[in-house]
């Protein structure tokens, strides 16, 4: 689906590797060439009323816990050697992670764009998001609708967005049905329960809090 499209849309529940899977195909195309970039976007938003404060570091120190399963995969994908290079690399780093804040006016070309956990994301940071692709380029929306684990009613733009792009209709559960794409070069792939990687207990866990 997704060598197909420009944009894709790949939504599953926890565990299901849509993580490994986006950056699979983005570390195939990184590999084919020195030009290929992977760039992996993600708000970090704190859960629910648990609040950590202020914290005196720098912004790469305050963001990198919310890329940690990004960069894992990577460094199981490339080996933890190559990414730690390239990430030092200050003149070409072909690896990035990135936060929304500072995307406007920006254009990300010769790249594979991963936006992990987008039902965080506000619907506005999304459409901003999904402008910034340019030429060469592919943009990959992870995300799970259930997931949102705090009061901000303005948040899960994944949802928004997919609403947007595809004929979409709402199961008895209230779940959303998609349906077929409203544009071109927009795809959509959903990762069952079947899927989990994780413990089966989790399977369980899952089913208990969406009533299945």
């Amino acid at each position: 689906v997704i060598k197909n499209n420009i944009i894709t849309f790949v939504v599953g529940v926890a565990g299901t590797g849509k993580t490994l899977s986006a950056l699979h195909y983005a570390v195939t195309e990184y590999l084919k060439s020195r030009e290929n970039n992977i760039i992996v976007i993600r708000t970090p938003v704190e859960n629910n009323t648990d609040k950590i404060g202020f914290l005196p570091a720098s912004l790469a120190e305050k963001c990198e816990p919310h890329f940690v399963s990004a960069k894992d995969a990577l460094d199981l994908l490339l080996n933890k050697e190559k990414v730690e290079a390239d990430l030092k690399n200050v003149r070409n780093q072909r690896l990035q992670f990135k936060i929304p804040n500072y995307a406007l006016g920006v254009t990300f070309e010769n790249a594979t764009i991963v936006i992990d956990e987008a039902q965080v994301i506000q619907p506005l940071i999304m459409k901003l998001l999904l402008e910034r692709i340019g030429k060469n380029s592919k943009l990959i929306v992870l995300g799970d609708h259930s997931q949102v684990y705090n009061k901000d009613t303005v948040r899960n733009g994944l949802k928004d967005a997919i609403t947007k792009f595809f004929h979409c209709s709402l199961a008895e559960n209230q779940s959303l049905i998609v349906n077929e794409a409203k544009y071109p070069d927009i795809g959509y792939f959903e990762f069952g329960i079947d899927d989990m990687q994780r413990s089966d207990i989790v399977k369980t866990v899952i089913k208990a809090y969406n009533n299945l």
